[in-house]
């Protein structure tokens, strides 16, 4: 590089000494010039071309199409440029209507969904309630084996368990097309969140419910298709008034420059500039077993949850958090966790130094886990009061000790699918099959029985959710820990992402780009 740009200065510096010395080639010389700021001009113009399109990049092998195979939100973003769902995210993360324009349900087990009659695929075919009801359908379909078709049982579709068993044929899933632009979900009991689960891209349908293929790609989202391959995807924004009429999509492999894009979904660990983290619908937490003799006892269990939170080793691997809801779905003043002493909560339960607390902690080890578990063992081994042995195992075996409930203090954690207080509770429940820690609290089962099949007002709803949380945080029922991130790199020019969005989810067409200054 050095040696290529030596050479251009020694042309150019020859260029110069033939202008001086020779009057007649002074035209020549003006052509060099006005070619020169030509040159620079289109350079401009290029310039500012590039910062009309938005680059958007996620460390994969290939862009995918098909909703019902993407796994990630990295993943899922293209998709969701390029079709569209009954609803969608806005740009603070709530649920607002799309292809779906109202909603009806009297039971909240029978649903009707009336479609917006003027949205069109790319074709310029209507979006029809058909093309959910076969999307859907090959959602179900077990042959497909789509990772993602239990979705529609934890929707409670009717029939989709009894789909996915082989008992019934996927023409008998709860979804209906009453007519081209009305159609109706029935499920197994009612739900009134059903709306906010609807924004899983697993949902998005494609046209006449077809496995999409790139070679006939059709469309029904805000952009559509100008070029395509396995790796790239060049898109056209559907209407005019967007800040970005154009996106340029590519899948990058570890080793490729990354200044080039705008937005990188799935930033490697060693990229550290312009870095935002987002919060997620994840929580991390330690489960108490609530059948262990000692962990019964809620002295021990308040005793370690303070000895655990005063080391402050949540702050290290997230956002702070000390109640079984994400911080967004707390009360706008939650109760800080305050420093106890631990020694007279020990003594209560009849623990002394001769005769200490002994505790295993479960974990699957690998990555943070490892890391968050070593140092709960170094924190909670400071005490004489307490002797703490690891239990470190595979993801495989953990799944079965946590299944047999065989274990005393183990690493847990609950992820949503969609953004609601119910499925961060529901687990709670004594009879849940997702309970694995014993806790029993027969208030709690009547509460969120309450919750979850009766029609309630939002304050009576509220009102609920809070006696609930309030329980549980009064029956120590987990160890609180944090929060997790989700890491996104945006360039510093780009605009219209909201910090607080926990969705997960950043449609192209609510971004934009800061102007230069003058």
């Amino acid at each position: 590089m050095q040696m290529l740009f030596l050479k251009q200065a020694l042309k150019f510096g020859r260029f110069f000494a033939i202008c001086v010395v020779s009057a007649g080639l002074l035209f020549a010389c003006d052509q060099q010039n006005l070619q020169t700021q030509a040159a620079k001009a289109t350079s401009t113009a290029s310039s500012l071309q590039d910062r009309n399109i938005l680059k958007r990049a996620v460390y994969a092998e290939r862009l995918r199409v098909d909703a019902h195979f993407i796994r990630t939100a990295d993943e899922a973003a293209f998709a969701r440029d390029i079709f569209a769902g009954l609803v969608e995210f806005n740009e603070k993360g709530q649920i607002v209507p799309a292809l779906a324009k109202n909603w009806f349900s009297e039971n909240n087990k029978d649903w009707l969904f009336i479609l917006d009659d003027s949205a069109k695929w790319s074709n310029g075919e209507s979006v029809t309630a058909d093309d959910f009801v076969a999307s859907w359908q090959r959602l179900a379909e077990p042959q497909n084996v789509s990772p993602l078709a239990p979705y529609l049982v934890y929707m409670g579709i009717e029939n989709a368990k009894e789909i996915a068993e082989g008992k019934k044929p996927v023409s008998e899933l709860g979804v209906k097309a009453l007519n081209p632009h009305s159609l109706q979900i029935k499920l197994t009991k009612p739900n009134a969140q059903l709306v906010k689960m609807l924004g899983h891209s697993a949902l998005l349908p494609s046209f006449k419910g077809e496995m999409p293929k790139l070679s006939s790609l059709v469309t029904s989202g805000a952009y559509r298709i100008a070029e395509i391959s396995d790796r790239s995807a060049k898109l056209q924004a559907v209407k005019n008034g967007l800040d970005f009429a154009k996106v340029e999509y590519y899948a990058i492999s570890d080793l490729q420059a990354i200044k080039q894009f705008d937005v990188i979904e799935n930033p490697l660990q060693s990229q550290q500039h312009n870095i935002w983290e987002f919060p997620r619908l994840c929580t991390y937490y330690y489960e108490f077993n609530f059948a262990d003799p000692q962990l019964k006892k809620k002295e021990v269990r308040q005793a370690l949850k303070a000895i655990v939170l005063s080391a402050r080793i949540p702050h290290l691997y997230g956002v702070a958090n000390f109640s079984v809801l994400p911080r967004n779905m707390q009360a706008a003043i939650s109760r800080q966790w305050a420093p106890v002493v631990v020694e007279p909560l020990l003594a209560q339960a009849g623990i002394n130094v001769q005769n200490p607390l002994k505790l295993t902690l479960l974990y699957d080890d690998h990555g943070r886990h490892s890391a968050i578990a070593n140092q709960m063992v170094r924190t909670l081994g400071e005490s004489d009061l307490l002797q703490i042995q690891p239990q470190g195992v595979s993801w495989e075996q953990f799944l079965a000790l946590r299944e047999q409930k065989s274990f005393q203090l183990s690493r847990a954690g609950w992820c949503a699918e969609y953004a609601d207080p119910l499925p961060f509770l529901l687990h709670f429940h004594s009879q849940s099959p997702d309970n694995k820690s014993n806790y029993a609290n027969e208030m709690v089962d009547k509460q969120l029985e309450h919750l979850q099949n009766e029609k309630l007002s939002e304050e009576q709803r509220q009102q609920l959710i809070h006696s609930i949380v309030q329980q549980l945080e009064q029956d120590v029922a987990i160890l609180p820990m944090f929060q997790y991130h989700r890491k996104v790199a945006l360039d510093s020019t780009i605009l219209g992402i909201d910090l607080h969005n926990d969705s997960e989810v950043i449609y192209s067409k609510h971004l934009y780009r800061m102007k230069p200054k003058d």
